[in-house]
């Protein structure tokens, strides 16, 4: 009788795979639920199971496999990493991290997973430890330009220039023309003041990329920079012409991109420089449109508000800013006069 159930076990074990192998997979599960009826604690069997949910893309029956598969082999790698591809595509993402920190656990070296596991802490805006990741992969592969030009994305991000800008450079020493990597160089050399190789990266990036917006903008921040330090030793003439130089950038990046609501703040503070108050005020508006939750914004917009002779309207932005940023000082100091 015991040999006649080990034939029964093994011919279900063949048919069930021998359905799998043939793509009938409705036929597959119910033999794999048979023989688990039978058998519950067969890894194959979940193992089969697993993988037929997983071809169909029904994730939730695969996760259950899965989870089933490591109650009774805790140490299965490969298990792991199916599991945490799974809770990806549910959007379960911490809990995917945690999959993949087992199979990486054991194979810390696994270049491919580093990967899924760096784009998922960038969905969920874990920058920082993005570049711990970034920093491994670009040790085995330091001529990826891509991941290059991330990391200095990413610690421009964070505040952090004087980084960026030694990734920017990677970039530039690799691929000379990257458009991306010449305009963010140029925008943080230009906070620097220095204009004149500022300039020339950002109109390198632009004759390079022309629809790059992000080297419009730089161009535009860096006159309006200059413009200032022009009015500082008072030559306005010089001034003017620096923020009409600026105006028009900005005016070519919000082609680009007219939805950008730092764009329209910028391109505001620049006609308010101008003298043009009216059209910085619309040009507040807009941003504020786009993003209602810009105190610096509504400071502006309260500033000039003041300036056409709204004091009411002016009171009112400037107790928007403090109800968006209590720590407000100048809107504050406002509301009090």
């Amino acid at each position: 009788m015991k040999l006649n159930g080990f034939f029964k076990k093994k011919d279900l074990m063949q048919e069930a795979q021998d359905y799998k192998n043939s793509g009938k997979y409705d036929r597959a599960l119910e033999s794999y639920a048979n023989i688990l009826n039978i058998e519950p604690k067969n890894l194959k069997a979940w193992y089969d199971k697993a993988s037929i949910h997983l071809t169909l893309e029904q994730y939730l029956p695969a996760l259950d496999a899965y989870k089933t598969i490591l109650e009774l082999d805790p140490g299965n790698i490969k298990a792991w990493h199916e599991m945490g591809f799974i809770l990806v595509n549910l959007g379960r993402l911490e809990e995917a991290l945690v999959a993949y920190d087992k199979v990486l656990g054991a194979d810390p070296g696994n270049m491919k997973l580093l990967n899924e596991k760096a784009i998922i802490l960038k969905e969920l805006k874990k920058d920082s430890e993005v570049l711990k990741i970034y920093d491994l992969l670009l040790v085995k592969d330091p001529n990826n330009v891509k991941m290059w030009f991330e990391r200095g994305l990413m610690l421009s991000g964070l505040g952090k220039d004087a980084d960026a800008l030694l990734s920017y450079e990677k970039v530039l020493g690799i691929d000379p023309g990257h458009a991306g990597a010449l305009a963010r160089k140029g925008l943080i050399i230009g906070t620097k003041r220095q204009y004149a190789e500022s300039f020339d990266l950002l109109e390198k990036s632009i004759k390079s990329e022309p629809s790059n917006w992000n080297a419009w903008y730089g161009k535009g921040k860096v006159w309006g920079l200059k413009g200032n330090d022009f009015i500082s030793i008072d030559r306005k003439y010089d001034a003017m012409k620096a923020f009409e130089t600026s105006l028009g950038a900005y005016g070519k990046a919000l082609e680009l991109k007219p939805d950008d609501p730092v764009l329209w703040f910028e391109k505001g503070v620049i006609l308010n420089n101008l003298g043009k108050a009216n059209e910085a005020l619309e040009a507040f508006d807009k941003s504020i449109e786009i993003n209602p939750d810009s105190a610096n914004a509504w400071y502006e917009k309260g500033l000039i508000t003041k300036e056409l002779g709204s004091d009411a309207d002016a009171q009112d932005c400037f107790r928007k800013v403090m109800e968006l940023d209590p720590s407000h000082t100048l809107a504050r100091h406002k509301l009090k006069h």
